[in-house]
């Protein structure tokens, strides 16, 4: 299977929602533009530190929520200017032994007790500082031409993020059908099982991250999370179901698995839904709300 698609056997042990594929696509897609803008520049000193800020910007516009890839720059621009104020604030201090000690605690209380507080953001005020430390071992800019030479390199390395972020594919309905499939492979093993209950932990946390995607995706996804959380609680609960019609529910989500992870329509038509149809309506009919909450979203 391709790196692509949506359920990989092997891939899926160690990312089971399609996050880390993301992410990786998405890091080296902008990698290769930085060190291909590198070849052209010759940064007045080494290019890493241009290139690591504009990459955790890069990244951190999927991880922090924006529902537009105009939000996503602004995100992406907000965090580059953050980045190059702290490095190049404690570089122009960096003579000043007293004036620095003081910049860096009155700086750091200052991002922590704004940036802190926020979930979302609360990463970024540790690397500010750590990474404005860092470079004063080294190659930070002292002078006000110097600072006005960096100013440019952070400009000219996070353009190459920027046009990552507007030319990369969209990849959240992967993220939204992994999370998904995973629900649904839940639900294959537990069926008949009288001790599963729907507050499972992989049950949870797949249900979390198809939601945080929502705001993302079409409105088809919003009923199709509406559908998965009544299938859940009509079908994955104790029914007395005989051992056929389990075997019979079980096909059928098997079906539904590849066909989600094949992105094809899925219809109940075949021979697995027309004998539970016959065996047990009700249970047919959840099936059918479900499929039919999937397949809007192919419509």
């Amino acid at each position: 299977m391709s790196v692509y698609s949506v359920s990989n056997k092997f891939l899926d042990t160690y990312d089971p929602f399609w996050i880390c594929r993301l992410l990786s696509l998405k890091i080296g897609t902008v990698t290769i533009l930085l060190f291909l803008c590198n070849a052209f520049l010759k940064a007045p000193q080494s290019p890493m530190l241009f290139m690591m800020f504009t990459v955790i910007g890069t990244m951190s516009s999927e991880l922090i929520p924006a529902s537009s890839k105009l939000k996503k720059l602004v995100t992406f621009f907000t965090l580059i200017a953050l980045f190059a104020a702290s490095t190049l604030l404690f570089g122009l201090f960096s003579y000043f032994r007293v004036g620095l000690l003081v910049l860096v605690i009155a700086f750091s209380y200052l991002v922590l007790r704004f940036m802190a507080a926020n979930p979302k953001v609360a990463a970024v005020p540790t690397l500010m500082i750590t990474w404005g430390i860092v470079q004063l071992g080294g190659g930070a800019a002292t002078d006000f031409t110097a600072v006005a030479n960096n100013c440019l390199y952070f400009l000219e390395f996070s353009l190459m993020g920027a046009i990552t972020i507007l030319c990369f594919p969209d990849f959240n309905a992967n993220v939204f059908k992994s999370g998904f499939i995973r629900i649904l492979e839940a639900d294959v093993k537990n069926i008949g099982n009288p001790q599963f209950k729907n507050s499972d932990a992989s049950v949870l946390s797949a249900l979390y991250v198809i939601h945080s995607k929502l705001p993302f995706l079409p409105d088809q996804f919003t009923k199709l999370y509406e559908a998965i959380i009544q299938f859940q609680n009509a079908f994955m609960r104790p029914h007395g179901l005989s051992a056929e019609e389990q075997l019979l529910s079980k096909s059928v989500l098997s079906e539904l698995i590849l066909a989600v992870n094949n992105d094809d329509l899925y219809a109940l038509d075949g021979d697995n839904p027309t004998k539970i149809r016959a065996c047990n309506s009700a249970v047919y009919d959840i099936f059918s709300d479900l499929v039919s909450g999937y397949n809007q979203c192919k419509a």
